[in-house]
């Protein structure tokens, strides 16, 4: 049975495994998107990697956990920007639980080779002061525990500003997507090879 042998230029798998910050919600076209824009510059600057959104909207870190196995093994990606987390906060979800299951999908990309990119988030102070900075010191936490890269905020200069978020508050416009993209791409840079 003859081998095949896959060309040395083969593009690497980048997986988004999100919410619905990287799902592009309320937007008129997931092109529009971060995560589609990230894949354009990739392409511009010539990294040989594509993209794989596997985000959903209203995803917690439970059910991202429930889908990352599968997910690793149909796209087999080598690196995982891992954004979870917001809807845990924003529901008043246990920091403790949280903790756990992003700790179970870390170790599962440490398992598979991944290299990882941790997305911090920041919630309203509606759970007062204690839960929101436990939950805020938990993305820090982890990222040094598994040594993984990390953007601490993913809002970075778009959270609380009317003219980039849609009616919710919540949602970042699309004019707000470039932003979100180079706050990602500031510290992607870092684990991405050009060949």
């Amino acid at each position: 049975m003859p081998l095949v042998a896959i060309p040395s230029h083969a593009a690497s798998t980048i997986l988004v495994f999100g919410d619905s910050l990287s799902a592009a919600y309320g937007l008129s076209s997931p092109e529009r998107g971060w995560v589609s824009l990230l894949d354009s510059r990739l392409k511009a600057e010539r990294y040989p990697y594509q993209v794989v959104n596997a985000s959903i909207s209203g995803e917690t870190t439970a059910g991202g956990l429930s889908r990352l196995k599968q997910a690793i093994a149909q796209h087999q990606p080598s690196i995982l920007i891992l954004e979870l987390g917001a809807n845990d906060g924003l529901r008043g979800l246990p920091v403790d639980a949280m903790q756990q299951n992003l700790t179970k999908m870390l170790t599962l990309a440490k398992q598979n080779n991944l290299k990882v990119l941790l997305v911090g988030m920041r919630i309203p102070p509606n759970y007062g002061p204690q839960y929101t900075q436990a939950f805020h010191d938990s993305f820090t936490t982890l990222a040094k525990q598994f040594k993984v890269s990390l953007v601490p905020f993913l809002l970075e200069n778009v959270a609380g500003k009317p003219d980039l978020n849609q009616d919710d508050g919540l949602h970042p416009t699309a004019d707000a997507q470039p932003i979100i993209l180079n706050t990602i791409w500031a510290t992607l840079q870092t684990l991405l090879k050009k060949k």
